[in-house]
């Protein structure tokens, strides 16, 4: 059975492993205390609690749904060098949506951290406090006005912030996208594609990252692939088979996944982020007279093959004279990745990272999202207020 599953296929050339060896690999994801051992009780009361405290927020907060996430996968990989290997992924994620309204509209906010923990995540995070800001949110927006649309300076907080560069430049350095030249920087490894302060990584190698695996699907050891570094394309993200059909001189970066055994592996991100810079948050906004700041997000997607993106900033607020002033309801950003990489001037040093799903060939893949606060000096939005 093991012989037959260890059958490959390299370029023309029929390989058949007549013997296997397991291969060791560093624990990335360790975790303190199973899911196991909490009852099902205990969790239900953890969730309780914060549910509670969000509908204590105001008599507007109308429906208040929390959930605890708890995934454990064992994962055995027969690949055609010969080799076994194995690894037990273990994730952890609380959830909470709140929905407020006026007796008009329906206003609501979501929050959702998680890593690759056990049960310890949940005694490290402060659950009714994120319920408690969830709620605030969700009733202040049902007061909010429209956002404006038109092109104008854009600040993009941290943590989810990050989602922006996975979907408007991570999908197209995939090596999914860069192989077949489908991809806007396929052949542009060693050309400027972003401004100076633009650093880029995509680190698998991240302790309990909420997108870190011990072993990719192929059985290569992950690895801290730098894609961009000052501004510079310097790396893609590559699975065996990309890495194969590639031009340039490369080999892959431990980037190959797949959502399970039922999907074809490729090459996707893990821990996708912008590196932090040297700016102070608050000198990014003052440096803005008219814009806006993006909080929070709940996503988009992306055209590799054109590059171009769309996604919601849920929780958005308007910069004038170079300060924060009020919020507004959720707007959308719109653009291109290879125009808005050169328009990123200013990166703070902030950098988090936030926990998400990316759906793509392969499947439903976890991956994390970062980046610290940056302002892009020109964008189109897109809200219901018209132009400013």
């Amino acid at each position: 059975m093991a012989k037959e599953l260890a059958l490959g296929f390299d370029g023309k050339q029929e390989l058949e492993v007549t013997s296997l060896k397991e291969k060791k690999h560093k624990n990335l994801t360790p975790i303190e205390i199973p899911h196991a051992a909490w009852t099902t009780e205990e969790k239900l009361a953890y969730l309780e609690e914060g549910e509670k405290v969000a509908y204590g927020v105001s008599e507007k907060v109308q429906d208040v749904m929390t959930r605890l996430m708890e995934e454990d996968e064992h994962v055995e990989i027969y690949n055609s060098d010969g080799e076994i290997h194995q690894d037990d992924r273990c994730r952890t994620r609380i959830m909470v949506l709140t929905v407020a309204s006026d007796g008009k509209q329906f206003q609501q906010d979501f929050s959702g951290p998680g890593l690759s923990k056990g049960l310890e995540f949940l005694k490290e995070t402060d659950f009714k406090a994120l319920c408690k800001e969830t709620a605030e949110t969700a009733v202040a927006l049902l007061d909010a006005p429209e956002g404006p649309s038109g092109e104008m300076p854009v600040v993009l907080g941290n943590y989810f912030g990050g989602v922006l560069f996975h979907e408007a430049c991570g999908h197209p350095l995939e090596g999914s996208a860069i192989s077949k030249d489908t991809s806007p920087f396929a052949g542009k490894l060693g050309q400027k594609i972003a401004s100076d302060v633009v650093n880029a990584f995509d680190d698998g190698t991240v302790v309990n990252g909420w997108g870190s695996e011990s072993v990719d699907d192929e059985g290569h050891a992950p690895t801290c692939n730098q894609l961009i570094k000052d501004g510079v394309l310097v790396s893609y993200m590559l699975d065996r088979y990309t890495a194969r059909r590639m031009k340039e001189d490369v080999k892959a970066t431990g980037s190959c996944r797949r959502e399970s055994y039922r999907y074809m592996p490729t090459t996707r991100m893990t821990n996708t982020y912008i590196g932090g810079g040297s700016s102070d948050p608050k000198d990014i906004i003052a440096s803005v007279k008219n814009g806006i700041y993006c909080k929070g997000f709940t996503g988009g997607q992306v055209d590799p093959s054109t590059d171009q993106f769309i996604f919601t900033a849920d929780v958005a607020y308007l910069i004038k004279d170079g300060k924060i002033d009020h919020l507004i309801k959720p707007v959308s950003l719109i653009g291109y990745g290879y125009e808005i990489l050169p328009r990123i001037t200013m990166v703070g040093n902030d950098c988090t990272r936030a926990p998400g799903v990316c759906g793509a060939a392969s499947g439903s893949c976890y991956v994390e999202v970062g980046q610290p606060t940056l302002l892009i000096s020109k964008m189109l939005v897109g809200g219901a207020g018209g132009n400013e």
